[in-house]
């Protein structure tokens, strides 16, 4: 009897805890219109790339070798990419 009553109490456990999961899980994702905020970090991913690709360029003048040319290139994809993602995220905010 003491095994049937713990698997028991273990079992209720589970399905009241994973009711109160299921219950919180839409209010966690909700859409509270917050397009704003990922807008705002999608810039600073944008003004932080562009500020280390302009550091780059200036290494690369005044030290032109073949490292510098790669970090310059692969920071420059780097604020393409960022670049689109704001692109995108103000392509979707209502005017």
């Amino acid at each position: 009897m003491n095994r049937f009553r713990t698997t028991a109490v273990a079992f209720v456990s589970t399905l009241a805890i994973g009711s109160f999961a299921v219950t919180a899980v839409p209010a966690a994702f909700a859409d509270d219109g917050s397009t704003d905020a990922t807008c705002t970090t999608a810039q600073a991913h944008v003004d932080k790339a562009t500020a280390k690709w302009e550091v780059l360029q200036a290494k690369y003048a005044a030290h032109p070798t073949k490292k510098v040319k790669k970090a310059k290139k692969a920071q420059a994809q780097r604020v393409a990419h960022a670049t689109a993602q704001l692109d995108s995220c103000l392509a979707g905010l209502p005017v």
